[in-house]
């Protein structure tokens, strides 16, 4: 897959639907400032701003309060957005379009709505030919009642906080061996990794403290909305957690990535993932 790709950026003079001329910096501020307070009051941050702006998802000629942009996010996106599901639906729409090789056949070819869910389904094919099983967290917890081997599987990777409770950790897949029904590696899948990474580094310190999880793979899976990992000549303070604290953090994007021997683009998991899995074996 090529990575060679020249990031998403909204320039001062770029060109809004229905705008016969470039836009001024000034108009672009102001517009600009109307989509970060609606996306505020949706509970998103302003990572979508320039996206959504170099698209031109929004048309700013009959947009000019949050209800009217609200309008056209949800005529673009559908309902979705306003539970949750803006960032996953901004992501969709550009991994479509730029993904190449057999990584954009996959990602096209799934057909799941959330990003954990089509991250899952890209991966259960090579999954099922090294013998192992995966399920979502989030059907480990929205039962009562769990088949045996799924109840196992949990029980597995429950943290014991003592009289208090006991808790799963916050991950999103769980990868397990279907014959001793142990849980082999957990991954976080983010689309935005802003404000998320110390949580994730927190589950990750926890379950090497507890026998029970000590030897349980900790992988991230991102496409790295905000540019947390973008390596500058300074290394961020993000960038340097996923470095120490993970076992391996893997990018979807096809904007240029500085890898190393823990960052790398997301072509490489299943590769990383078999070593890491062969050692523990």
């Amino acid at each position: 897959m090529k990575n060679d790709t020249k990031p998403i950026k909204a320039a001062p003079t770029a060109t809004i639907k229905g705008s016969p001329t470039p836009i001024s910096p000034g108009e672009l501020s102001g517009r600009k400032n109307i989509l970060t307070d609606t996306l505020y009051e949706m509970g998103y941050d302003d990572t979508l701003v320039d996206i959504l702006i170099e698209r031109n998802v929004i048309d700013f000629d009959s947009s000019s309060y949050t209800s009217h942009i609200m309008y056209d996010l949800e005529e673009h996106y559908g309902e979705s957005i306003f539970c949750g599901g803006l960032e996953d639906a901004v992501v969709f729409e550009g991994l479509e379009a730029s993904l190449t090789g057999e990584i954009g056949n996959s990602w096209r070819a799934s057909e799941r709505d959330t990003f954990q869910e089509r991250i899952l389904d890209m991966l259960m094919p090579s999954l099922k030919k090294l013998g192992l099983k995966a399920v979502l967290r989030y059907d480990l917890v929205k039962s009562a009642t769990l088949s045996e081997e799924l109840e196992s599987v949990k029980r597995h990777l429950t943290i014991d906080y003592g009289e208090s409770e006991s808790i799963l950790p916050y991950i999103d897949i769980v990868i397990y061996n279907p014959e001793n029904w142990r849980v082999v590696a957990v991954i976080s899948c983010k689309v935005n990794l802003r404000n998320r990474i110390i949580d994730m580094a927190y589950w990750r310190l926890k379950m090497q403290t507890v026998e029970n999880t000590a030897a349980i793979k900790f992988f991230l899976i991102t496409t790295d909305l905000d540019g947390t990992l973008k390596n500058t000549d300074v290394l961020q303070k993000g960038r340097a957690i996923v470095e120490t604290d993970l076992d391996g953090t893997y990018v979807l994007t096809t904007e240029y990535l500085e890898e190393s021997d823990k960052v790398k683009l997301f072509e490489h998991f299943i590769e990383d993932f078999k070593k890491a899995i062969d050692e523990n074996r």
